[in-house]
């Protein structure tokens, strides 16, 4: 599937159900509704949902294109997207870790300023320094 798809795919499903909130279950249930429709929108043969990362953790993928070995994770909020950020890396290391075919990568999806914030300072060194191992990380805004 080609990445654009993906991309347009979650920005589509992020105008349709995210309202900013200042109640936490309410943009939880929201931020629930966007993924779901993201990931129902961009199913095919070449994408799997909800992918496991190694048994024995509940820890999974948001999305993975198996046709490019790409790995998609979504911050819906744009508070703290860092904390995701740091935290997919690592659920895409544990993956490649535990399954032979191994994923080239991580694109992150976000809010515009958090993608922003996550494209420059630390958050650029950390894809600089991935990128030397062969591990692209990729930051898009919504």
């Amino acid at each position: 599937m080609k990445d654009n798809k993906i991309i347009e795919s979650a920005r589509l499903a992020y105008g349709q159900h995210w309202r900013s909130t200042s109640d936490e279950s309410t943009g939880d249930k929201q931020a629930t509704k966007v993924t779901e429709a993201w990931q129902q929108d961009a199913v095919c043969n070449e994408i799997e949902c909800e992918a496991l990362i190694r048994e024995g953790l509940n820890e999974k993928i948001d999305l993975i294109d198996h046709s490019v070995n790409m790995a998609y994770e979504m911050k819906v909020s744009g508070k703290n997207p860092h904390h995701e950020f740091y935290r997919d890396i690592f659920k895409v290391i544990i993956y490649n870790q535990r399954h032979a075919k191994k994923l080239k990568g991580l694109v992150f999806i976000t809010e515009q300023d958090g993608a922003d914030k996550l494209n420059k300072g630390l958050g650029k060194a950390v894809q600089e320094l991935l990128a030397r191992h062969e591990l692209d990380i990729t930051v898009k805004g919504i």
